[in-house]
């Protein structure tokens, strides 16, 4: 499993879990301990998703990198074949 699977697999768990919580406290309403608790799953997820878009924005240079990189050896691979043609 990759670094990026599985930080979308902990944000789908903080998700369902934020949701729980919400679901309480629209039911029953929280007491100071469980409104700690949310607090930092509610952080816990926000650092998560950060993380994750920050991982999926270098995912996407690398490959862009790699892609300017190979249309540059296909580039330089046609002008030579062009001057020993």
């Amino acid at each position: 499993m990759s670094y990026t699977e599985l930080l979308e697999r902990k944000s789908e768990i903080l998700k369902k879990t934020v949701e729980n919580w919400v679901l309480k406290e629209n039911r029953d309403g929280l007491n100071l301990q469980e409104a700690h608790i949310y607090q930092n799953i509610l952080k816990e997820f926000h650092q998560n998703e950060h993380e994750l878009n920050g991982v999926r924005d270098e995912e996407v240079v690398k490959r862009q990198d790699n892609g300017s990189t190979e249309k540059e050896d296909t580039v330089t691979a046609r002008k030579h074949e062009a001057q020993t043609a």
